[in-house]
């Protein structure tokens, strides 16, 4: 399946997007696992604070902090 990992910065309204990449994974779980990878790896402006996973359509999937830190809800 394929995936959109979006990394932002969140400042009370306003949302400022760093960086997004295309994911291909099997899984939810997977695509979580790739962006706390991508998290670490990108060359990204600032240091993102939030992350949100969207399937190939756009409909999100997850929204949270992007502290690396695994998801209980996943």
């Amino acid at each position: 399946m394929n995936f959109v990992i979006e990394f932002y910065r969140s400042r009370e309204v306003e949302e400022a997007t760093l960086d997004k990449v295309s994911l291909e994974a099997p899984t939810l779980r997977a695509a979580w696992q790739g962006a706390t990878a991508l998290f670490h790896t990108l060359a990204m402006p600032q240091i993102p604070d939030r992350v949100r996973i969207c399937d190939e359509h756009g409909s999100e999937l997850y929204a949270g902090p992007a502290d690396g830190a695994y998801p209980s809800a996943l």
